[in-house]
C-alpha cells in the first residue's frame, strides 16, 4: 500500500469515529438534560369537541340518503366513482360497483374480471380491459354542491 492510501483510510476512519462520538455526546446530553420537564403538562380539563354532522358530510360527498338508497338501486349505474387520488401516472380511485360499498382500486389493478383501472385524473377515472387497451368507461366525479354543510370548507387541488 502506498502512503497516500494509508493516510486517506486513516483520515476517513477518524472522521467517521468523530461523527459517531459527537452523535453519542449529543444524545447523551439530550437525554440527561436537567432542565427538561419530567412530566408532560396536563391537558386542559374542558376541551370543546366540535359536533360533526356525518350525514351532511356523507351527502356532500355523494352518498345517497336513506330514502334515496332504497329507490336508487334499480337506477344506479354499474360503476360509480366516489373519489380519486391522482399523482401523475399513479393514483387510486374509490369505486362502487352495482351499488355495493365503495372500495379503493389502484391504477393497474383489476376492478372485476376483464375490467381494470387504466388511469385516474383530478376528477375522473378510466376503466379498460388492459392498460394499453381502449377506454371502456370514463367515470366523472360530480361537481361539488355550492352549498357546503356547516363546518366544511372547499379546498381546491394543489398542483
Amino acid at each position: 500500500m502506498r502512503l497516500r492510501d494509508v493516510i486517506l483510510r486513516l483520515g476517513s476512519t477518524a472522521v467517521v469515529w468523530s461523527l459517531l462520538g459527537l452523535s453519542a455526546l449529543y444524545w447523551g446530553l439530550l437525554l440527561t438534560d436537567p432542565l427538561a420537564p419530567a412530566v408532560a403538562p396536563a391537558a386542559p380539563a374542558a376541551l370543546a369537541v366540535p359536533q360533526i354532522k356525518s350525514a351532511a358530510i356523507a351527502a356532500w360527498l355523494g352518498a345517497p340518503s336513506e330514502s334515496q338508497a332504497s329507490g336508487a338501486q334499480g337506477q344506479a349505474r354499474r360503476y360509480e366513482l366516489r373519489g380519486v387520488i391522482a399523482q401523475g401516472s399513479l393514483g387510486v380511485a374509490v369505486l362502487s360497483i352495482d351499488g355495493q360499498p365503495a372500495r379503493p382500486f389502484a391504477v393497474g389493478t383489476s376492478v372485476e374480471e376483464g375490467v381494470m383501472l387504466r388511469a385516474v385524473g383530478v376528477r375522473h377515472a378510466e376503466l379498460a380491459a388492459d392498460l394499453s387497451g381502449p377506454v371502456l368507461h370514463r367515470l366523472e366525479l360530480p361537481m361539488p354542491d355550492s352549498r357546503l354543510p356547516d363546518g366544511v370548507t372547499w379546498v381546491p387541488a394543489q398542483r
